[in-house]
């Protein structure tokens, strides 16, 4: 499932629309970005984003990507993750 990381730049582009907070933390990069990528969604644009399949992964995505642009953030060792996948694996049999 891969939606939700072709669709990072719209999940931006709509929690700039929605969320006034959002666009407030964005950085100056991301602003610029922002404006080359179309600039924040109408209301319109916003409303048919969040109504298409995979949009909340999307959102939930860009949220956690930009969580990890925190550099006193630490993050687990690989172990973890590994435990994680051994996890999710064993669920899936």
């Amino acid at each position: 499932m891969l939606e939700p990381i072709r669709l990072h730049v719209d999940a931006k582009r709509c929690l700039c629309a929605v969320d006034a907070s959002y666009h407030a933390k964005l950085s100056a990069d991301s602003v610029r970005s922002l404006q080359l990528q179309s600039g924040v969604f109408s209301d319109e644009e916003a409303q048919a984003f969040l109504a298409s399949p995979f949009s909340r992964d999307a959102l939930a995505l860009r949220r956690w990507d930009d969580q990890a642009k925190n550099a006193q953030r630490v993050t687990q060792g690989l172990d973890h993750y590994m435990d994680m996948v051994t996890q999710v694996a064993h669920r899936a049999h």
